[in-house]
């Protein structure tokens, strides 16, 4: 991710044009790195979808162990 491949000097981008990786040289030889966010809604979506996904996994999770326990509270009585 941080190399731009056989000595280039440039821009590249990662996760669908969101972070931007920029290498410069400078004057005296030394590379200098920068990185930055260029377009945040790929994350915020990412963001959102596992929001969503973990919350399902919790929801469920409490459906199921709720169901046990009515189950073992039946076959106790």
């Amino acid at each position: 991710m941080f190399s731009t491949g056989s000595d280039d000097v440039g821009v590249r981008k990662a996760f669908f044009g969101s972070l931007v990786f920029e290498t410069v040289e400078k004057t005296n030889g030394a590379t200098s790195i920068t990185t930055g966010i260029d377009n945040p809604v790929p994350i915020v979506i990412l963001f959102v979808v596992l929001t969503i996904v973990f919350t399902m996994m919790q929801i469920i999770y409490r459906g199921l162990k709720q169901r046990r326990d009515e189950l073992l509270k039946m076959s106790g009585s």
